[in-house]
């Protein structure tokens, strides 16, 4: 053997050994190939393999459905940064992270083939090109969307509760001095006053009434039982009400109420005032967001339909619709997109409590037959009912006009002033006690046709304590409550005879109570 074929011999071997594990090399990726499709196709997860420049190379169908898509060629053609994720800033922490390595279960915001957004949750791998590079990530992506919003309605509930207490509190301070403040304004408006005092008086009475449906809107969020006065209604006929009484000054704002009332509806068991403010706050809602697309108003419509044993309404506005990234905060209390001094942030709160109260629910779409507007569309389904319930009428029991002698309970000297100026204003005769033990002691020496009492002192076996005082055994019996804590110690559900209120007080409210 030649010294020249003795050299050469390392080098064929090493040749022969390159070529040996550029064939395994080769092999094994052929070999993770087929696992790679293989897996792809048989998991419900969605697979892909997206190369460095950030085009899919492959994709499972799982992942093609996830998506809304109709095709794997569709989803190959699309630019992941761009075309997948909601926000970039996620891509290029993924990238980031990814120069370091493999990463686990990252969430992350992508868009489906109809713009609706997906939270996933994202595992990526890179794969090697064998020298010493990278040649594609292979990637798995998880829909937890239903799983982050479940979380986040747990998040909320424990939110509102710990926010219900706070509320209550609040709210039973700003009622008594509230109740006083418009009682008072409304008691001097029913008298001769010169114009400069009306206009004043008037401006106290609305700014009063402004303030008591903040309150009355905190508390409808703070409240964990409601005790209402539900009835069998008709929901195109509340709709119907509230629609003619708004309708006029919506138009005076460029804004058109299109209505179409569906046959056939089943009866909703109800509180009719809670299902008014329903329709108002949408209506208001609506309103508003036409006012803030453009200046010369809109449309709005409001849809009535029986579906299945459920009560439908639906009111659609072409205004500046509600963002995906927002549509889950709209519900939450004090959150607005109004400007300050503009709202409160209640609005749609107390609509989504009042709806869920009644055994309901309300979700929000984008507008969908308002000629390529934005636009949003509320659905609330109310639960139907097929029998019998009391009709409104029925729950009024008929009293003869005359004067009545009442008695006032009410441990707050400015609220206990204000009931007997209103009573003394209809002709009635009132007597006040600020605690229950003198209150019991007029009531066993002096006949009353009428009890006016406050919560807190109402509880417990106060009621009872009443019913068995002399004057006291054929009294009609009002109760005033402030806030909820304060009619946690009644006993539900209330006796005959037995009405409750809320403070402020709603003179016309109080005086059918009494009177009729």
């Amino acid at each position: 053997m030649t010294t020249s074929r003795v050299r050469a011999a390392p080098l064929l071997d090493r040749e022969v050994r390159i070529e040996t594990d550029r064939e395994s090399l080769t092999d094994a990726l052929e070999r993770s190939e087929e696992r790679f499709q293989l897996l792809a196709h048989r998991v419900g997860l969605g697979v892909y393999r997206v190369s460095l420049e950030g085009r899919l190379i492959e994709v499972n169908p799982a992942l093609v459905r996830m998506l809304g898509y109709a095709r794997e060629s569709e989803l190959l053609a699309l630019d992941v940064q761009r075309d997948l994720f909601v926000d970039f800033l996620d891509y290029e922490r993924l990238r980031l992270r990814l120069a370091h390595g493999a990463i686990e279960r990252v969430a992350a915001r992508w868009k489906r083939k109809d713009g609706a957004p997906v939270t996933v949750r994202l595992s990526l791998r890179p794969v090697s090109d064998g020298r010493g590079g990278i040649a594609f990530h292979d990637g798995v992506a998880e829909d937890v969307t239903e799983r982050v919003r479940h979380q986040e309605s747990l998040r909320r509930t424990e939110r509102m509760a710990a926010l219900g207490a706070t509320l209550a509190g609040v709210a039973h301070e700003l009622n008594n001095p509230l109740a006083a403040i418009l009682g008072f304004a409304q008691l001097l408006l029913k008298k001769g006053v010169d114009a400069e005092a009306r206009l004043a008086l008037e401006t106290i009475d609305h700014e009063a009434s402004r303030a008591g449906k903040i309150v009355r809107d905190l508390l409808t969020l703070a409240r964990k039982r409601e005790v209402e006065r539900r009835v069998r209604l008709d929901l195109n006929d509340v709709v119907g009400y509230i629609v003619r009484t708004r309708r006029y000054a919506l138009e005076t704002h460029g804004v058109r109420c299109l209505t179409t009332f569906g046959d056939n509806l089943p009866a909703v068991i109800g509180d009719r005032t809670q299902l008014e403010q329903i329709i108002l706050n949408l209506l208001n809602n609506a309103e508003a967001a036409i006012r803030a697309a453009r200046d010369d108003g809109g449309r709005v419509y409001i849809r009535t339909r029986g579906e299945g044993l459920s009560a439908v309404l639906e009111i659609e506005d072409d205004g500046v619709g509600v963002p995906d990234e927002v549509r889950e905060r709209i519900w939450d209390p004090f959150w607005t997109t109004k400007g300050v001094g503009a709202g409160t942030g209640l609005g749609l709160a107390v609509v989504r409590d009042i709806v869920v109260g009644h055994g309901g629910e309300i979700a929000v779409e984008r507008g969908t037959a308002l000629d390529g507007a934005r636009g949003a569309r509320f659905i609330v389904r109310l639960p139907g009912v097929c029998g019998h319930g009391p009709d409104a009428s029925e729950l009024l029991a008929e009293a003869a006009s005359r004067a009545l002698d009442v008695l006032v309970v009410d441990p707050d000297a400015q609220s206990a002033n204000f009931l007997t100026a209103f009573l003394a204003s209809r002709g009635h005769a009132a007597l006040a006690a600020s605690d229950i033990d003198y209150a019991v002691r007029l009531a066993n020496h002096l006949p009353f046709d009428a009890v006016i009492c406050d919560a807190g002192i109402a509880g417990g076996a106060s009621l009872a304590a009443f019913r068995s005082a002399s004057g006291c055994r054929s009294a009609r019996f009002i109760v005033a409550a402030g806030d909820p804590a304060s009619t946690a110690r009644l006993p539900l559900p209330l006796p005959a005879a037995t009405a409750l209120v809320m403070r402020p007080y709603d003179l016309e409210e109080l005086r059918v109570l009494l009177e009729d």
